[in-house]
């Protein structure tokens, strides 16, 4: 009888958008982190773009936390709604117990970075993105952009993968992107820039190298930071999500790419991603169940070779690529083995160990 009304009445408070596994629920979620994630970025804009108003009392700094404030609002009201005959940590919806400690930790960032400015000052450069204050601040929003993902239902490697998971997926694929912009790809635009040759050794090395290095670098940063949350997509799901590839880059490409004020090169870069993008969707559409779990490692590699071959085939038609062929074609041949290598981390130490695993 205890039990029969414990059910009913969970089943009563949990009713439409409150449910326990209610994709409208979790689909606000990740409205809502939208709406967070876009401040963060348009922050970082304003850091790029208007140094003149660098103070922690700004407007972008207001949206930001407004952002926080509305995630915070939505997730007490789901709280408050799932209350009855539990306790309070028994009624914080599945998923969400993470999100709750990353509204916290976001909170105590902002008291800290507040502190950190009037004592310290403002970061102007990349020190801004580093700063250890901001840092916990991006944490607590992984914490909640994360939120989608945790409440996908468990128990099945290949359960389908619903909007409110792909999105999650894409907010905190962004976020990352964004404490990475100082090595990111689709920001730098190092393909388009000269490159003279110095012998090791000889004056001036190191100095011709280094933008050269930190190009290199920025294609294998990037490639990790997109290929992560893919390869953990397509290991999880029988099928490639419908627009998985799309879904991960084109944000990533397009708000780095903005924070950086639109420079036309790295525009026509993002506009080859993009599209390199939209085919790999189309390609993996056509691979069967099963099928792509076997090939992840091939499939990992293919996608990031077509998305770096496009970025730099868009930046080629809008300037010139002054990289020799053995650096941009390296690029990509290296960041294609490291999306393989990573696919076959997430495939297991079976993978890894081949045939002689079965002896």
């Amino acid at each position: 009888m205890g039990m029969t009304g414990r059910v009913s009445t969970g089943t009563a408070t949990g009713a439409g958008w409150a449910a326990d596994r209610s994709p409208r629920r979790d689909l606000m979620t990740g409205v809502l982190g939208t709406g967070l994630l876009l401040a963060v970025f348009v922050d970082g804009w304003a850091h790029f773009n208007r140094p003149g108003m660098e103070s922690f009392f700004t407007p972008w700094h207001a949206a930001l936390y407004a952002g926080l404030g509305l995630t915070g609002t939505w997730i007490a009201l789901l709280v408050w709604r799932r209350r009855h005959d539990r306790t309070l940590w028994q009624a914080i919806p599945p998923g969400y117990g993470l999100a709750v400690v990353g509204i916290a930790v976001f909170a105590a960032g902002g008291v800290l970075d507040m502190l950190w400015h009037e004592v310290l000052g403002i970061e102007v450069a990349v020190d801004a993105l580093v700063s250890p204050t901001h840092l916990l601040l991006g944490a607590g929003g992984l914490l909640i952009l994360g939120t989608g993902v945790r409440s996908r239902p468990a128990g099945s490697a290949s359960a389908p993968w619903r909007a409110p998971a792909v999105l999650s997926l894409v907010l905190m694929t962004a976020l990352v992107a964004f404490f990475q912009l100082y090595t990111s790809a689709f920001a730098a635009t190092t393909p388009t820039m000269g490159f003279t040759p110095i012998p090791e050794g000889a004056p001036g090395h190191e100095e011709a190298q280094l933008p050269v290095v930190a190009g290199l670098a920025g294609y294998l940063v990037t490639t990790a930071v997109l290929m992560l949350p893919l390869v953990y997509a397509l290991a999880t799901s029988a099928r490639a999500p419908r627009g998985i590839v799309a879904a991960v880059v084109a944000p990533v490409a397009w708000l780095s790419v903005g924070v950086v004020g639109f420079p036309a090169v790295a525009v026509g870069g993002a506009v080859g991603a993009t599209v390199a993008a939209v085919g790999a969707d189309l390609a993996l559409a056509r691979v069967t169940e099963g099928a792509l779990r076997r090939r992840l490692p091939w499939v990992a590699a293919a996608v990031t070779a077509a998305l770096w071959a496009g970025q730099l085939t868009g930046m080629a038609v809008v300037d010139a690529l002054r990289w020799p062929v053995s650096l941009w074609l390296g690029a990509v041949v290296l960041s294609a083995g490291m999306a393989s290598a990573l696919a076959l981390l997430a495939r297991g130490p079976r993978a890894l160990a081949g045939p002689v695993e079965a002896a």
